[in-house]
């Protein structure tokens, strides 16, 4: 048992073999648990370079939104600002609030695009 054991944690410490991505939400508590989870990472010499910030409300420049969103998403700027300062050498990747769950492959495949495309600027959205 021990030689697997060890062999999984050269693997863990492999960046060419392992890369840990955080997803969290721009949100204080999920912030603070993903810089304390990126220290241990770091300190157990886990690779990480990867941040997904999901659930994100973006509004384009000529909507008009409710007190609530508006409220949602200064709070979430706010995070996001944090975010960039805290990660600059990091990806960070920004997915968008959807009205729907994602489910199903064809909706998974469609959400994906969201990871590929350029970063930070979720598919049918503009900052």
């Amino acid at each position: 048992m021990l030689p697997i054991i060890q062999q999984v944690n050269e693997q863990f410490r492999d960046p060419a073999q392992t890369t840990f991505v955080c997803i969290c939400i721009a949100e204080f508590l999920s912030l603070y648990e993903t810089e304390r989870l990126v220290q241990e990472l770091t300190k157990s010499q886990i690779d990480t370079h990867n941040i997904v910030v999901n659930q994100l409300l973006f509004l384009d420049k000529n909507d008009k939104p409710c007190r609530l969103c508006n409220s949602r998403h200064r709070v979430q700027a706010k995070y996001l600002d944090q975010i960039e300062d805290l990660y600059e050498d990091f990806h960070v990747t920004k997915l968008p609030l959807l009205d729907h769950e994602v489910r199903g492959s064809s909706q998974i495949v469609e959400f994906s695009e969201n990871l590929i495309r350029s970063r930070g600027t979720p598919l049918g959205v503009s900052e």
